[in-house]
């Protein structure tokens, strides 16, 4: 199947092996002690995946349409947020709106003008999101079709997994569907929160970590992603080099535990390679 980009297979690969092994404990699962360790531990990746679904929604993975389809139906059972709702709610909503708090679908100020806390920002936009994409899609039908078609799909299957276990479904499926939902509003806040800026320079967080980097695919050089959010997510940190002169110093953060964990075991274990004697 032809892809975009060729560095998309590996996003690809992950996608559909945490899939396969979604089915396989569902399926074949001889305790329910097995399906409750395996949601537990699969939701670091498949938080990575929701960025990754992000991406998709922004520069899609597959030459071919259905294939997209697809892989945004396989994405939504991991993350919550079926095909097109990113494309609505975020690329054609917060996106064209971000500047702008009385309109942007990700507001992090109220209607009074008041900064949100992370967790009330949290909770309206995660409970609004799908509302709010749909709203979006008045003006864009035929993305609105498409979002309605992806809900009842994801909807039959989760109703079709149900029916096999639905015990199974619960924890396997369900309930890591809203957790990250709500997660990936959670990370969204950080992004954004109390920059009220008319320059898109300076109303935008960057992480340049790169192991942050690595496992997100680049989310963090997010100045460069609102800038021109059709870029793969390959390029944009070519594209954060061209730009990063005009970011203030101030928007720049710490990424945070694990990666800002691993990045410094890097640090540490460099600085020691860097002191040994050498052999020869």
């Amino acid at each position: 199947m032809r892809v975009r980009k060729k560095v998309d297979y590996y996003l690809i690969t992950a996608i559909l092996l945490v899939f396969g092994i979604d089915l396989g404990v569902f399926l074949c699962s001889p305790s329910l002690a097995v399906p409750i360790i395996w949601a537990i531990a699969s939701l670091s990746i498949k938080g990575w995946i929701c960025s990754w679904n992000h991406h998709h929604q922004h520069c899609k993975f597959f030459i071919v349409p259905w294939a997209n389809r697809l892989i945004e139906l396989i994405m939504g059972l991991h993350t919550g947020i079926v095909g097109e709702a990113w494309v609505l709610h975020h690329t054609l909503g917060h996106h064209l709106n971000y500047l702008d708090q009385s309109k942007d679908e990700s507001a992090w100020k109220t209607p009074a003008g008041r900064l949100m806390s992370c967790l009330e920002y949290t909770l309206v936009v995660g409970i609004m999101a799908y509302p709010l994409a749909l709203n979006v899609g008045k003006q864009h039908p035929k993305s609105r079709t498409k979002l309605v078609q992806n809900i009842a799909l994801t909807l039959f299957v989760l109703g079709l997994f149900c029916w096999i276990n639905w015990v199974n479904a619960l924890i396997i499926f369900i309930i890591p569907m809203v957790v990250l939902l709500f997660a990936t509003v959670y990370v969204t806040y950080h992004h954004h929160a109390g920059l009220d800026q008319a320059d898109p320079y300076q109303a935008t967080y960057n992480i340049t970590d790169r192991w942050y980097n690595f496992f997100t695919c680049n989310l963090g050089y997010h100045t460069a992603h609102h800038l021109q959010c059709g870029r793969h997510w390959s390029e944009l940190p070519q594209f954060h080099e061209e730009i990063k002169a005009k970011i203030p110093a101030s928007l720049y953060k710490e990424a945070g535990f694990p990666f800002s964990w691993m990045t410094g075991v890097e640090r540490a274990v460099a600085r020691r390679s860097r002191k040994m004697p050498s052999l020869y």
